[in-house]
C-alpha cells in the first residue's frame, strides 16, 4: 500500500470526525487539549505520528483505516491544487506565473533558463523554487536540477480563487479586443482559411441542432442561446505584473501565509 501524504491523512481524520457526528470541542475536551491547538493539529502537515495515533484512538479508528481513506482522497484529488496551494498562488501571483512557465519547459536546465529569461539573480531564482518546494510542487537537488512533482496538468477546484481570476483575465482579453471572435481555447495555431472553415462548420452544426430541437418541441424559453465565436491573437496570460526579483522577505512571507492557511483550515 502506498503511503498517503500528511495533508490527506488529516483530511481523512476530519472526514471521520464529521461522519461520526463528533465536534472538535468535544474531542479537545476529552483529550485535554485547547480547542485552538486541536484545530491547528488537524491541519498541520507537521503533526507527529504519536499525536496522530492519539487522535485516531480518540475517534475510534486505526491508522490503517485512516491510511485507506487518505489514499482514496489523494487519488480523487491529486490533479487539483490544494486549498493552500491555490491560496498561496492567489496571494503571490508572480509565483504562479513562474510555476506555470516552469511546467511547460522541456529544457534540461530550466533553472538557468528561467534565471536568464527574466534577469533574476540566484537568490530570487532560488526563492521562487524553494517556495514551490514548500508547496510540494517541485523537488530541488544540490546541482540546481528541478524535479516537478504531481500530474502534468493541475486543475482548479470548484471554489478556486485562481480559477475565478483566470476566467476574469481571459474574458477581459477577449472583450477588450475590437475584432474578436469567441472560442474557448488558447495557444492554438490557426490559419485564416481554417478559421473560415471553423465558422462554416459551427454555423452548420448550430443550425442542425436548432432544427432538431424545433422538431422535438424542445423550445423552452431557458433553452434560447446567443452563440458567438471569438478568435483573438494569443496573448500570454499572466496573473501578475511579471516575474521579477523578489524581496528578501519573500520566503518568510510564504511560510507565514502557508501557516495561516493551515491554521484557518486550509
Amino acid at each position: 500500500m502506498r503511503a498517503a501524504n500528511s495533508e490527506y491523512l488529516l483530511a481523512a481524520l476530519r472526514n471521520i470526525i464529521k461522519a461520526k457526528g463528533l465536534t472538535y470541542k468535544e474531542l479537545s475536551d476529552r483529550l485535554g487539549v485547547p480547542l485552538s491547538t486541536f484545530k491547528r493539529h488537524l491541519y498541520s502537515p507537521n503533526i507527529t505520528l504519536e499525536k496522530l495515533l492519539d487522535y485516531c484512538h480518540e475517534v475510534g479508528t486505526t491508522l490503517e483505516e485512516l491510511q485507506k481513506l487518505a489514499i482514496k482522497l489523494q487519488h480523487d484529488n491529486d490533479s487539483f491544487f490544494s486549498h493552500t496551494q491555490d491560496e498561496i498562488f492567489y496571494q503571490f501571483p508572480q509565483l504562479y506565473d513562474f510555476y506555470r512557465e516552469l511546467r511547460h519547459l522541456r529544457q534540461q536546465d530550466s533553472y538557468e533558463f528561467m534565471r536568464k529569461k527574466y534577469g533574476l539573480n540566484k537568490s530570487s531564482t532560488y526563492a521562487y523554487l524553494r517556495a514551490l518546494e514548500m508547496l510540494g510542487l517541485v523537488k530541488l537537488a544540490e546541482d540546481n536540477k528541478i524535479q516537478l512533482v504531481g500530474p502534468f496538468y493541475y486543475r482548479f477546484s470548484e471554489n478556486s480563487k485562481l480559477s475565478l481570476k483566470y476566467k476574469t483575465i481571459l474574458k477581459e482579453q477577449a472583450l477588450d479586443n475590437p475584432d474578436c471572435v469567441r472560442m474557448g481555447f488558447s495557444r492554438m495555431y490557426l490559419k485564416e482559411d481554417q478559421l473560415e472553415e471553423l465558422n462554416k462548420l459551427l454555423a452548420k452544426e448550430i443550425l442542425k441542432y436548432h432544427s432538431e430541437n424545433m422538431q422535438d418541441n424542445a423550445t423552452d424559453k431557458d433553452l434560447l442561446r446567443n452563440v458567438l465565436l471569438f478568435v483573438t491573437q494569443h496573448q500570454p496570460l499572466a496573473f501578475s505584473d511579471g516575474i521579477g526579483s523578489l524581496p528578501h522577505s519573500f520566503l518568510q512571507d510564504i511560510k507565514t501565509a502557508i501557516a495561516q492557511c493551515e491554521e484557518a483550515g486550509a
